[in-house]
């Protein structure tokens, strides 16, 4: 009997290897061959059930009934040989998780030690952290200050923010090599020369993983450095840490089971926002001064709304994309832009000019090869810039209001005209992008996560994916009439997909059909620009993002449209915001969650974002730099 328990385990062994499975350990191989007596005894049982129905019946044909219960126990079998593959293989990404992160200890440890070495005073570290980009810049530049100087204190930095936070992913460690080549060579310095940028981790870097959040991709080689990354390298940037993103990317929840949950450095307990969650916790705890990550739906501007910090998404094709996560890249009607997030808008303007160059479209041709366009950039002519405050959808909260206003009061007192606008038709344009990225019902994000551990954050959205289209379809109905939510029913009614390539046509005409229309409405008021609230709320408690989903509307619409977009931090939540919540509306579930996840958020930074038509990055960052300017005039005349 042993010898043929052992048997059976190598034929099971061969069936785990047609399913790509390389178990080799002991204790692997011990549950394989335990699992296959389970399987055995169940057919025994089968076996035992089916057999009396063979006996010589003359009402029954002995062979249909004998074939029956043979497929019945392969069937039964192949799920149950299915479910325990899919048992051990989970069980293999916890134990790959939890090397991860004991690597991942190990590695912030070391470099803390190694940092703890060199005797940095503290002195030296507020200093370099006190300065703007552009003192900062100028005092590398004339080598006041040396490339590993800065980057040691911004690695201080950024250790002390990742202890709170959670952002960083990796150490890169050749960051110090790099510096130390810079000071040896000062005679070949690029703009950015000694500059430490913080890298999104789905930007491809030889050596570190790619994942997206997402252990499908985990054992991916990565052999491509991401465009942008080389081009800033040649502009003497030094990339020094990558930073944490959420699963699939497709949340502002970042949170993963990897890496683990970012926290806000206001409040880390709150989230940061995502997908460059990792990124805005990092520039907004003032661990890096420059920093690259991407958008899909908000995720540059809505992590800069709650975390701190500002950035800028660009409209489509004016930076690379290449070198990014795979996850989605099939879908081309709403694609995913490159951006600069900075501790200030000297840090994105300076990133663009430096990115915007022939390095750049020499490695990506499929990039028009527009420069910077300084004259846009430093105009001094009045612009008429459209403002609202509600998007049609959910009501931003009292402190997003004012901030809007705030900025308003700025830009008029610069002499800008500030007209009311309100976007078209705000519920047919996130049923458009809703359908567009989740144009496959979802099966896609199935796909990556069905050997994953799913995060929390996902999990409704995951298991909504698994169920049968008409289902959807039909509880989304019952949803719209619990939740008294129209997007709560857009969400389950989009997320289907479409059904044919005829169906994907008409999505794609539709879409332009709104940009169309939204284009004639700019027009027709005569605008240059708009602000708008960076979100509909601030951060909220971290697990509780998709009790409010409705608020990504005021960032997917310029994603939708392919519009330049950026945001700035403008203020804090304040009391009084607070205690103007009794004005804010409790007609919905949505509306009655963002009442309640409100409490306690008093001193959260605030954010408004400003749009520009597509290829207008220089003009909506001009409009940025004004407000900033006046909003810094306004903060030191306070505390005189």
């Amino acid at each position: 009997m042993q010898r043929l328990r052992w048997s059976k385990g190598q034929q099971l062994g061969q069936l785990h290897t047609s399913n790509n499975l390389l178990l080799h350990d002991y204790n692997s191989y011990i549950l394989r061959c335990y699992s296959f007596i389970h399987i055995r005894d169940f057919i025994c049982k089968m076996d035992r059930l089916i057999r009396p129905f063979w006996k010589p019946d003359e009402d029954r044909n002995r062979s249909a009934k004998i074939l029956c219960g043979v497929v019945a126990a392969v069937y039964i079998s192949n799920q149950v040989v299915r479910k325990i593959i899919n048992i051990v293989q989970k069980q293999q990404i916890k134990k790959k998780i939890q090397e991860k992160r004991e690597e991942r200890k190990l590695s912030k440890a070391k470099l803390e030690e190694h940092l703890k070495g060199k005797e940095i005073s503290t002195n030296t570290v507020e200093r370099i952290l006190s300065l703007s980009f552009k003192e900062l810049q100028a005092d590398l530049q004339s080598g006041k200050l040396s490339a590993v100087d800065v980057l040691n204190v911004y690695q201080i930095k950024a250790l002390e923010v990742d202890k709170r936070t959670n952002c960083i992913t990796e150490i890169v460690w050749e960051a110090e090599e790099t510096a130390l080549q810079l000071d040896l060579d000062r005679k070949k310095k690029g703009p950015l020369y000694g500059i430490p940028v913080s890298i999104k981790e789905t930007y491809t870097m030889p050596g570190y993983p790619c994942t997206g959040g997402m252990m499908f991709y985990f054992d991916d080689p990565v052999t491509e450095e991401n465009v942008l990354v080389q081009v800033l390298k040649k502009q003497g940037a030094i990339p020094f840490v990558r930073t944490n993103v959420p699963q699939t990317l497709m949340t502002f929840e970042c949170s993963n089971s990897l890496y683990g949950t970012t926290g806000n450095p206001y409040d880390p307990t709150r989230i940061p926002g995502g997908s460059s969650g990792g990124e805005a916790a990092l520039i907004g705890g003032g661990g890096s001064i420059l920093g690259m990550g991407g958008d899909i739906g908000g995720s540059l501007r809505i992590p800069a709304h709650m975390a701190g910090c500002c950035s800028l998404k660009p409209s489509g094709g004016r930076l690379s994309r290449r070198g990014q996560n795979k996850f989605n890249k099939g879908e081309t009607l709403v694609q995913s832009q490159t951006g600069p997030m900075a501790a200030e808008v000297d840090g994105l303007v300076n990133c663009m000019r430096c990115l915007l160059v022939p390095e750049m479209f020499d490695f990506d041709p499929a990039v028009p090869p527009i420069p910077f366009r300084e004259e846009i950039f430093t105009g001094n002519h009045k612009l008429t810039i459209g403002f609202y405050i509600d998007d049609g959808n959910l009501k931003a909260v009292p402190a997003c209001q004012r901030a809007v206003l705030e900025v308003k009061a700025i830009l008029e007192s610069q002499g800008h005209t500030l007209v009311p606008f309100k976007p078209v038709d705000v519920h047919r344009m996130v049923a458009l992008f809703l359908k567009s990225v989740f144009a496959d019902g979802g099966k896609s994000y199935v796909n990556v996560l069905e050997k994953d551990i799913v995060n929390p954050s996902l999990r409704r959205i995951i298991f909504a994916f698994g169920l049968p289209h008409w289902f959807r379809k039909l509880f989304s109905y019952v949803a719209k009439i619990i939740t008294k939510d129209q997007f709560t029913y857009l969400l389950l009614q989009s997320g289907c997909g479409v059904e044919s390539v005829t169906e994907y046509w008409d999505l794609a005409m539709n879409i332009e059909s709104y940009r169309t229309d939204f284009l004639k409405k700019w027009r027709d008021n005569k605008l240059d620009a708009v602000i708008c609230p960076g979100f509909a709320f601030t951060a909220v408690p971290s697990g509780r993002v998709t009790d409010v989903s409705g608020g990504v509307t005021y960032t997917n619409l310029y994603n939708l449209l392919d519009y330049t977009a950026g945001t700035l931090k403008v203020t804090n939540v304040t009391q009084a915001d607070l205690d103007n919540f009794q004005h804010y509306p409790s007609n919905t579930w949505m509306e009655k969650n963002i009442k309640k996840f409100a409490e306690g958020s008093k001193g959260l930074p605030v954010g408004v974002q400003f749009v520009g038509l597509s290829y207008q990055e220089e003009l909506v960052l001009r409009i940025m730099k004004e407000v900033e300017t006046c909003l810094h005039k306004n903060s030191s005349k306070e505390k005189l």
